[in-house]
This record gives structure tokens, sequence and C-alpha cells, in this order.
């Protein structure tokens, strides 16, 4: 079983944003695949008074726990009407993989050596 996921921001008007989680889940047997599952699931935001250096890890790693859940129920759902056991997918430390990659990039901008991070959903 592979699953990944990535999330996306953007601005769509004055304090609006959309926050987008794409969860890609593909189940595979010896030589073939049992199921392939892509979920777009999104929220909007209205955010008023937020201080500039916290709309980033509000966008992405806040914004992304309040949505999981119901995307979480989402891909049970279909996996299981498509004829297969519900899955359901661990918890996501969303705030966890911010600083993860907060801390890749100012690695990079330094000039640090960045190591590579591995996970499953």
């Amino acid at each position: 079983m592979d699953v990944e996921f990535n999330i996306g921001a953007q601005t769509l008007g004055e304090g609006v944003h959309e926050v987008a989680l794409k969860i890609d889940v593909t189940a595979r047997t010896e030589d073939q695949t049992a199921f392939q599952l892509e979920l777009l699931y999104a929220g909007l935001f209205a955010l008023r008074n937020i201080p500039e250096d916290q709309l980033q890890p509000f966008l992405l790693a806040e914004a992304p726990r309040l949505l999981f859940p119901f995307a979480r129920q989402i891909v049970a759902q279909a996996v299981q009407d498509g004829g297969f056991p519900p899955l359901l997918l661990e918890p996501i430390d969303f705030g966890g993989l911010y600083l993860q990659q907060l801390a890749q990039q100012q690695a990079q901008a330094s000039g640090g050596t960045v190591g590579e991070i591995t996970g499953q959903a």
C-alpha cells in the first residue's frame, strides 16, 4: 500500500484562502494494482487579523489538520464501496511535517546538508 499526500494553499481574495489536501493511494498485489484512489479535498478559510508570520503555518499545518478527518472518511468509504475493506488512514502530524519542511528549507538556504524524509501515512 502506497499512500502519498500533498498540501497546497492559494489566496483567492483579500483574507480568503483555499487549502487543498491531495491524497493518492495505490494498493498492489504481487504483480497487479488492486486499486488506486486519488482525492482532492479543499476548504476555504477566511482569515482576518492574523500576523503575516503566522499565516503560512496556519495554511500549511492547522488548516490541513482541520480538513483531514473528512478526507479520511471519504477515502475509507470510497475504498469500501469498491469492494475492499475500509482503509483507515493513520492520523498525520501536519504541524510536525511543516516544521520538518521548514528546517529542510533553512538548511538548504544556509548550504547545509539535508537528509531525506520518508514515511507512510
